[in-house]
């Protein structure tokens, strides 16, 4: 039976969101910039994947589930986006994020996934940091969703932001690896004192 996380609405922008890992304090951060020059509909940057959108600004629904199957949909009305390799690179905490704001929110409606009514909830899910995984981005609605949406504008329904896209990324592991460890954290004195110089006066 897979892990499932709470529903999230993730808010998207510049038609992208990400799901990663949450930094942890006594890490070395990680920091990568996606190329979004590409046509991958999910790019993979360390701590990080990316998931583009075709809708440009919405609010989308997503599921965080960790699975021991590859290539299991979370139901037949789901459809296949992309399968991609995700190494943990701090704990393997991760999470939906918002484009612009931070962590996701709890949606205000269910997801039927797996067989089962997911509930609005805290959208995250924990990975072991010593294996690595698969990640396969499942959707609803992607197929017709900026058709969609160019109509309901064309219509002058500028508040609608809601209803195109529907996300659930699983996880399924695909190895193992060493365990991301954190770097070794120096006293105040180590790092007040110059290279090749004693601390200063006060610290010694």
């Amino acid at each position: 039976m897979p892990e499932i996380s709470g529903v999230g609405a993730v808010s998207i922008e510049y038609s992208h969101f990400s799901v990663g890992e949450q930094w942890e304090r006594g890490f070395a951060r990680r920091d990568s910039e996606p190329d979004f020059q590409t046509d991958e509909r999910v790019i993979v940057v360390p701590g990080q994947l990316v998931v583009t959108s075709r809708v440009q600004e919405h609010t989308a629904p997503v599921v965080l589930a960790v699975n021991d199957q590859l290539d299991v949909a979370p139901g037949p009305a789901w459809t296949l986006v992309a399968s991609v390799d995700y190494q943990p690179v701090y704990k393997g905490r991760m999470a939906a994020f918002d484009t612009m704001n931070g962590p996701a929110q709890p949606a205000r409606e269910s997801v039927e996934a797996f067989g089962r009514r997911v509930e609005p909830g805290e959208p995250f899910v924990d990975l072991d940091p010593s294996r690595t995984y698969r990640a396969q981005v499942w959707s609803q609605g992607r197929s017709d969703s900026r058709e969609r949406f160019n109509a309901a504008m064309e219509r002058t329904e500028w508040g609608v932001h809601e209803g195109f896209e529907t996300y659930v990324i699983v996880f399924v592991p695909s190895g193992t690896q060493e365990p991301p460890a954190p770097s070794e954290t120096r006293s105040q004195r180590e790092r007040m004192a110059r290279p090749n110089r004693k601390p200063p006066l006060n610290t010694r």
